[in-house]
């Protein structure tokens, strides 16, 4: 970490600090409060990036589940879109754990850390000009959380003003501040509500069908239609599913490539089964035409999804069992053709 990095991030502890040792930071029976089931957060936001001197920023976003345990403690999973620097496009997962401190009702600052798994685009002397360079950073956060129209103990809208700082040891350094806004809301599993995990009742098994845009983590971003055909289904504790998919990712000029995914799912629902979200990983043997040697390749897949029931469908029969389910895949390989998925689909449960 840079000297300047470093007294940042220690600049924001401290604050955080200050307020935990001061008889009023906290709202009386905050400890009683989280005895209720914990609420969980998702939430969007846009950054400046900053990185080497003489660098213009860039910008930044990215999405963060989180989910508030205790007092005191809760983790996240989330992407995190690294900006764009001269031979470096650079994005990743990552998954933190932050120590929250309440100021009141409203208000919320925390500080978190974890490891950012990420994957930069870099300019290589090798066949289309680039290298798709993977590898673990370190990444220190703090924010202040808020709310709005309601406590920050109850389901609702918050503001969120963060710090991001990433340090790769081969790769370059960044810092970003950004805003975000996000909604609090209870998973089925964590308050015990009846249709957990379902939809209709019908909840362990789900057909969809995809249409999308592959895109080649190139510096030009070839891309190509894609579809898909996936066959899910949940295996145990109401949030662990599974998958298994055939994929098409089209003709992007540097990747020809289908074959078929398998992955395991984290996948909480919400709203008595009317909506989820999911983080995923597992496998990706496939066939790319464009590559030297024939035969199967296997690779490595991140993947998040979300779904929802529509409202104006429930009345019919098929609309019973039927909902939309936007996917995100971003294969990992192994001779620099990484690319992402995006797919829009259709889904019947049974």
């Amino acid at each position: 970490m840079s000297t300047r990095c470093a007294r940042r991030f220690a600049v924001l502890v401290c604050i955080c600090a200050a307020f935990l040792q001061s008889p009023g930071a906290f709202a009386d029976g905050e400890t009683a409060r989280y005895t209720a089931p914990p609420l969980d957060s998702f939430m969007a936001f846009g950054e400046s990036v900053g990185s080497r001197s003489g660098w213009p920023t860039s910008s930044g976003w990215g999405l963060e589940f989180r989910q508030t345990d205790a007092a005191h403690f809760a983790w996240s999973v989330g992407y995190l879109n690294d900006g764009h620097f001269p031979g470096h496009h650079r994005d990743g997962v990552n998954g933190e754990v932050w120590a929250p401190f309440t100021i009141d009702d409203r208000v919320t600052l925390s500080v978190g850390g974890g490891p950012f798994y990420y994957f930069d685009t870099e300019h290589a002397p090798m066949p289309g000009g680039f290298a798709d360079v993977h590898g673990w950073a370190l990444l220190l956060s703090a924010d202040m959380r808020l709310a709005l129209w309601s406590r920050l103990d109850e389901p609702g809208w918050f503001l969120d003003v963060r710090y991001d700082w990433s340090a790769p040891a081969r790769d370059i350094e960044t810092h970003s501040i950004g805003l975000g806004f996000g909604y609090r809301m209870y998973s089925d599993f964590a308050s015990r509500t009846p249709a957990v995990g379902t939809v209709a009742g019908f909840a362990n098994d789900e057909i969809v069908g995809y249409v999308g845009k592959t895109v080649v983590n190139s510096f030009s971003s070839q891309w190509s239609f894609a579809e898909a055909v996936e066959y899910r289904r949940e295996l145990a504790a109401e949030v662990l599913r599974g998958s298994v998919a055939f994929v098409n990712e089209g003709n992007a000029r540097l990747v020809r490539r289908k074959g078929v995914l398998y992955e395991v799912w984290a996948e909480p629902s919400f709203w008595n089964g009317n909506a989820s979200l999911g983080i995923g990983w597992g496998g990706y043997t496939a066939v790319d035409k464009t590559r030297p040697t024939t035969g199967r390749h296997i690779s490595y897949v991140v993947s998040a999804t979300m779904s929802a029931r529509l409202p104006m469908w429930q009345s019919t029969t098929f609309g019973e069992r039927a909902d939309v389910r936007v996917t995100w895949h971003r294969i990992v390989t192994d001779y620099d053709r990484d690319t992402d998925i995006l797919l829009f689909g259709l889904g019947y449960r049974f």
